[in-house]
């Protein structure tokens, strides 16, 4: 539940009764467990049912005992003052629990675009719970300066007389840094909750970094090397991500991630190929874009079924995230200007 609302309901009566109370149960056990059948606002599926489980089930002693999705209704275990606590939580997943007599809110869903708007804030503006997800934006925003600042010395140092260097490649190198980064930061977020993922999370990551990846760069590379170059490199990233991010799940999430990466590392060269002539770096930016929102809702999708990122879950520091990223720039560079080139592609 957000400030607001708690600072609403503390300036209500003091007779104002309780959570437990609304219920209309009681302490029906001799230790002193209350027993909770409430509605539930925005619980669509199975996917919502596990993370209302777990959210429950953090509270020590708290579960839920039975879930019905057809009418909107479970039933919660749980000891006095936890179904508050409980309430604020799901609150900040998007689902909204319900006492006898309470209306859910509109529009405040958990895929509701207000309720993404509002935790994206939360990230960026450092709000109470989101410290460690505000510490890898910093490190992002922390290695775009760096790899944009070596894209620079390097073309002073080594291509500021060639001519139409920079018109040629110029798109493509922003672009990259720009991607590289988006996805380490969404690696690093999947990685903190690898091992409490679910097959399902595992199956969905590995096909998200394997085709969002392999698609990118496959395009990059087909823009500035021809579509032979370009859906080499964009198969090889698109599955080596796949094979990394799927196998939380074992053999079936490195398959789907790897199968990902390969159909879309060659559709994103064969694309770049097509549009040569017809608006390709424009383009390029949308698809950048595009995929980027594909990797906050990802992050999204995290959140809401894990939570919060705990500081011990961060296994990464600024300077490891920095290099990497100029490490990873750094060798797409070499590809994009050194590596052969077929066909038409950018300034050739």
């Amino acid at each position: 539940m957000r400030r607001s609302d708690r600072q609403s309901r503390a300036k209500g009566s003091p007779s104002e009764p309780t959570p437990e109370s609304q219920t209309g149960q009681g302490p029906d056990r001799a230790d002193g467990v209350i027993v909770s059948e409430l509605t539930l606002h925005g619980m669509h599926c199975e996917s919502c049912a596990r993370i209302i489980e777990r959210t429950v089930s953090r509270h020590t002693g708290a579960r839920v005992t039975s879930i019905d999705m057809a009418n909107n209704r479970l039933v919660i275990e749980s000891r006095k003052g936890q179904l508050e606590e409980i309430r604020d939580e799901l609150r900040e997943k998007g689902y909204q629990l319900l006492l006898p007599g309470e209306s859910a809110v509109e529009g405040f869903e958990a895929g509701s675009l207000r309720r993404g708007i509002d935790v994206l804030k939360k990230v960026i503006f450092n709000a109470r719970g989101f410290e460690v997800e505000h510490t890898l934006l910093r490190y992002a925003l922390g290695a775009i300066a760096i790899v944009l600042a070596a894209q620079a010395a390097l073309f002073g140092l080594l291509f500021r007389n060639t001519p139409g260097f920079l018109n040629a490649y110029w798109s493509v190198s922003l672009l990259t840094a720009v991607s590289i980064v988006a996805f380490l930061f969404a690696y690093y977020h999947s990685n903190a909750f690898r091992k409490s993922s679910s097959c399902m999370t595992g199956m969905m990551t590995g096909m998200t970094f394997g085709m969002a990846g392999g698609f990118l760069i496959g395009a990059f590379a087909g823009a500035t090397n021809g579509m032979f170059l370009g859906s080499i490199i964009g198969m090889v990233t698109g599955m080596g991500l796949g094979y990394v991010t799927g196998r939380s799940c074992g053999v079936m999430g490195v398959m789907e991630g790897m199968m990902g990466g390969l159909m879309a590392g060659t559709m994103g060269a064969m694309l770049s190929a097509m549009l040569i002539y017809d608006r390709l770096v424009p383009f390029l930016f949308i698809l950048t874009g595009t995929e980027g929102l594909i990797l906050v809702v990802y992050s999204y999708m995290l959140y809401k079924e894990f939570g919060n990122m705990k500081q011990q879950d961060l296994r990464v520091s600024g300077m490891e995230f920095a290099v990497l990223a100029l490490a990873l720039d750094l060798a797409l560079t070499v590809v994009f200007v050194f590596g052969p080139k077929t066909g038409y592609v950018l300034g050739g």
